[in-house]
């Protein structure tokens, strides 16, 4: 049997699943963008009404296809675009009975949490990442069965429901990791924060959004809040950890478990990288041109790209592996290396901060900003997509210097 053709670009991927513009009887159909990164970006375009009252959009799918490297990406990509498919026709045919004065066929009894737990399977079908949209849709369908129980469904939710379900996180809804703790005296009822209750509406409102996309409901009820009605984010202080800081730790042993806490800890110091992208480097992630060692991958996060230099003191902390393919890093789950993360930061003297993996990035951050380099330069080096992110660690020196002024002030 002959072997399947790869595509190795963009214009192969939209050419090879025809995902080019059409002009036909179909109301919807399936097309590709082109991304920077070669991926494409999976859009539906819908065409309602016809004559002048036509109307055509392009909705995103939130679905990418990846350059076809080998056959576990090419089968993940005709998977995906076998569902867009399916999804485009169930669309297809609402609109169809609809201009033809039939009633559409119902969805908006489809049950809430079912189809959250559906968005986040496809996130970790697409990901590999359990700790990103996959586990924020857990926590939401959990506290919604612990609401309203796991039968309701979207024609349910209403704007007076989503302001119950607000006041329910505002007085009733408790954090599940303490009710969960396997140590039984760790157990104990705690309320969720502010920044969590934030976190949740706009989880409910990405979920709602997609149902909109997928034609379950015809609009999203949290769009009828006012500003007032929705929990505000709660500004918070980015902690992290500075040169003399990091220095003692890398003086200090590491001796809490077997995993590679310390060297991934000071590598992400050094060079921003996220705990979720330090699981899964290899060495054949690194590569060397004449500026140097450097380090490409593409971002569990945000699938994009990254090309970094690694300096040679991170250089110095990469375990040896036979395999060039294999995990450069030996790490558990996030939870469990920010408990012995900790107990090795005390080890070395540094407290009063409340340091988690997540810290190394900030501490890269606000190292190079004193360093004088520029916010460009040290955004495309976090990967960031927008300078305003970037932004918010330059903040972080600002303060910091304005408190050594503040600290001259009484010295003198």
């Amino acid at each position: 049997m002959a072997q399947k053709k790869l595509y190795r670009d963009a214009k192969s991927l939209i050419e090879g699943y025809d995902l080019t513009a059409k002009r036909g009887t179909r109301k919807v159909y399936l097309i590709g963008r082109p991304l920077k990164s070669g991926n494409v970006a999976l859009l539906r375009y819908v065409s309602r009404g016809s004559g002048s009252d036509r109307v055509r959009e392009r909705v995103s799918t939130g679905v990418i296809l990846e350059v076809e490297t080998d056959l576990i990406v090419k089968r993940s990509n005709e998977e995906k675009v076998r569902l867009q498919r399916v999804t485009c026709d169930m669309i297809n045919t609402d609109l169809e009975r609809t201009e033809a004065d039939f009633v559409p066929q119902s969805k908006n009894r489809v049950r809430i949490i079912e189809y959250i737990r559906k968005l986040g399977e496809r996130a970790l079908a697409e990901s590999g990442n359990r700790h990103s949209i996959y586990a924020t849709m857990q926590a939401l369908e959990n506290h919604i069965e612990i609401y309203a129980g796991n039968s309701v469904t979207f024609k349910d939710v209403n704007k007076k429901w989503v302001l119950n379900f607000i006041e329910y996180l505002k007085t009733k809804a408790l954090n599940q990791n303490y009710l969960r703790a396997k140590d039984k005296k760790k157990r104990k009822e705690v309320a969720i924060s502010q920044n969590t209750q934030h976190r949740i509406i706009v989880n409910l409102n990405y979920v709602m959004n997609a149902a909109v996309r997928d034609c379950i409901i015809r609009t999203n009820p949290i769009k009828e809040l006012s500003n007032r009605d929705k929990v505000p984010a709660k500004k918070g202080t980015r902690e992290y950890l500075n040169k003399e800081e990091i220095e003692r730790l890398m003086a200090t042993p590491f001796s809490h478990s077997r995993y590679n806490i310390k060297e991934a800890f000071l590598f992400s110091c050094f060079t921003g990288l996220r705990y979720s992208d330090l699981r899964m480097i290899r060495q054949s992630d690194f590569h060397r041109d004449d500026l140097g060692a450097y380090l490409r991958i593409k971002m569990v996060k945000t699938h994009e790209p990254l090309k970094i230099y690694v300096p040679d003191v991170a250089l110095k902390l990469l375990p040896k592996k036979d395999n060039d393919d294999m995990p450069l890093f030996d790490l558990p789950k996030n939870d469990y290396a920010n408990q012995t993360l900790r107990k090795w930061l005390e080890d070395a003297g540094v407290t009063g901060k409340k340091i988690s993996f997540h810290c190394g990035r900030h501490s890269a951050a606000t190292l190079l900003l004193s360093a004088g380099l520029p916010l460009a330069v040290v955004g495309k080096q976090l990967g960031h997509l927008k300078t305003s992110t970037t932004e918010i660690y330059a903040k972080l020196v600002d303060e910091a210097q304005r408190s050594a002024a503040a600290k001259m002030d009484e010295l003198f």
